[in-house]
């Protein structure tokens, strides 16, 4: 009897991955028919140029006119969380993204009740297309995995989620530093295709003119800080001196769902900044560490803040500098928190995340607590973190990323999702 896959694939280099591992399976198992979701056109262009089963998701449920009027409202809004949260979203905007997650609803039923998978493989676990396959997969036969890049250029495939929602989560308290220890790869040779990426630019500048553009392949618009001013305040916050009174603030990426569904307290960019500021001692100093890719597109108060506070400085320097004048990290949830807990500091994380249950990582939910924790190191006793570290990364991470040129590493992938089959058959 054949097995069917169906997976959601976001971007060309990601349907990349998932032809390698149709592939790995096919070598395993010939028997097995893929249908791969793309939502972005640069993977339905990818698929269809090398010989694959696919079906533009986003751009099938945009041209169909939805009847769906029975689905609850509060439904739908679940549905589109991820995308209604970008601060330059219109009423019309959201109107047009509740008419696509109807009319998504309808395409993915259809769709699976026409291939009835044995098994999902989804791009992680938010977007409206991810929300809408889950609910869609629910009332089906399929056993559904969820992927996402995980540390160090691993991979993580898991049964429940990705991120904060990892089967593992909990588990990690009682994990022991047995190792191995850990080693951070050297930069393995990246795949990418900048044609595949032309297409999606070309995709959104004209739907600029023509209006012609799914609803969730919209952009965040994050508004930049102008240059001059942004030069000025890195120049003038470089000041640190006392390591052993400075903490570093890792900033969460803005359109990231780790910062939009597992940021229980809903910390803003300024709103993080100010939680800090009124947790921490008054002599203590902070370096404030953008995520690299985008810096300058933090908001105008967070900019003010950084310019206005006189314990803090706007780091214009490496990570590894930032980790090493710095005793203290203090996040959301980004793994800025693992690179800096490799290094020794303490690590303090303000929301959830697949590593909050490490031993020696600390939570905190009030400035109260967090200012404790700053001038109160705990008296729990901290494993090696290299070796913990690499104990993580062997037994829940496959050893690959899904943008490396080499992507032997799918065949793990494959066999791990067969025997999970063979095992719920048993």
């Amino acid at each position: 009897m054949k097995t069917k896959v169906v997976t959601l694939v976001y971007y060309h280099p990601m349907a990349r991955f998932f032809c390698a591992i149709e592939d790995a399976w096919k070598q395993l198992d010939p028997n097995v028919e893929f249908l791969h979701l793309a939502v972005f056109p640069s993977a339905w262009a990818y698929f269809r140029l090398h010989g694959r089963a696919t079906k533009a998701l986003s751009w099938k449920a945009f041209l169909t006119r939805s009847k769906d009027r029975s689905t609850d409202p509060d439904v739908i809004s679940a549905l589109i969380r991820f995308h209604s949260s970008d601060p330059g979203m219109t009423d019309p905007q959201r109107d047009a993204l509740n008419r696509q997650a109807r009319a998504m609803l309808e395409v993915s039923r259809s769709v699976i009740e026409q291939f009835d998978p044995d098994v999902a493989i989804l791009s992680g676990d938010t977007r409206l297309p991810a929300e809408v396959l889950m609910r869609t997969l629910a009332d089906s036969r399929a056993t559904t995995w969820f992927f996402e890049q995980g540390p160090y250029r691993t991979t993580l495939l898991d049964r429940e989620g990705v991120n904060a929602n990892c089967s593992f989560r909990t588990a990690l308290a009682y994990l022991p530093a047995a190792g191995p220890e850990l080693v951070v790869p050297n930069q393995r040779p990246r795949w990418n295709n900048r044609l595949y990426s032309m297409v999606d630019k070309f995709i959104v500048a004209q739907s600029r003119l023509t209006g012609l553009l799914p609803p969730d392949l919209r952009p965040y618009r994050l508004e930049k800080c102008p240059s001059s001013r942004y030069k000025a305040l890195v120049r003038k916050s470089d000041t640190v001196s006392d390591r052993r009174k400075t903490l570093l603030l890792a900033m969460q990426v803005p359109e990231d769902a780790n910062n939009i569904y597992h940021n229980p307290l809903q910390l803003s960019d300024a709103g993080l900044i100010e939680f800090v500021m009124s947790g921490i001692p008054p002599d203590w100093k902070v370096v404030v560490r953008e995520h690299p890719l985008y810096r300058r597109k933090y908001s105008a108060a967070f900019y003010a803040l950084v310019e206005r506070l006189e314990r803090i400085e706007l780091s214009g320097r490496s990570l590894s500098d930032d980790i090493a004048r710095t005793c203290i990290t203090v996040t959301v949830n980004s793994l800025t928190g693992l690179d800096a807990f490799a290094a020794g500091h303490r690590v303090i994380v303000l929301g959830e995340s697949f590593y909050d249950h490490l031993n020696g990582i600390l939570p905190a939910r009030t400035p109260a607590e967090l200012g404790h924790l700053v001038e109160h190191p705990t008296d729990r006793s901290k494993p090696a973190p290299n070796m913990l570290l690499g104990a993580l990364v062997d037994r829940y991470f496959f050893p690959g990323h899904f943008t490396d040129v080499d992507l032997g590493y799918t065949r793990g992938i494959a066999a791990r999702v067969m025997e999970s089959l063979r095992v719920e058959t048993r």
